[in-house]
């Protein structure tokens, strides 16, 4: 199952993402990605599925000036997501913390009150996006 997902991966999935980010840039438009393909990685990992290409990643997509990765208490996370058990919500809170170590995401508890995790994405994109001026 591992190398199918490799061959859409990197014949499909690789190429659309990849490309549409370098032509966006190329044509001078700022890009912003959502979190895809780190849910991608860890939903392999979690279904306990090995895909060889995923160690190509980091080398293949483009660099984010700016990347980090939400980090929420495990009670507030149930709270919030019932259908989840205890058990799968530290499995991908352990999956996505390896994640963003690979990857180098920085880490944003979502711990403190809201108006302050804002305010400190704001000024971490403002930051990023004087600097790519």
């Amino acid at each position: 199952m591992g190398v199918l997902w490799s061959i859409y991966i990197l014949f499909v999935y690789l190429p659309i993402l990849a490309g549409g980010i370098k032509l966006r840039q190329t044509l001078g438009y700022s890009v912003v990605s959502d979190r895809y393909v780190y849910d991608m990685l860890v939903g392999f990992s979690g279904d306990g599925v090995t895909v060889p290409v995923t160690s190509l990643l980091p080398r293949v997509l483009p660099h984010p000036d700016l990347s980090f990765v939400f980090d929420a208490d495990e009670a507030r996370i149930l709270a919030a997501r019932p259908e989840h058990t205890p058990n799968f919500v530290r499995m991908e809170k352990k999956l996505y913390s390896e994640t963003a170590e690979r990857f180098g995401l920085e880490k944003i508890s979502t711990d403190d009150p809201p108006a302050v995790v804002w305010s400190r994405l704001f000024k971490e994109i403002g930051s990023a996006l004087d600097g790519a001026s």
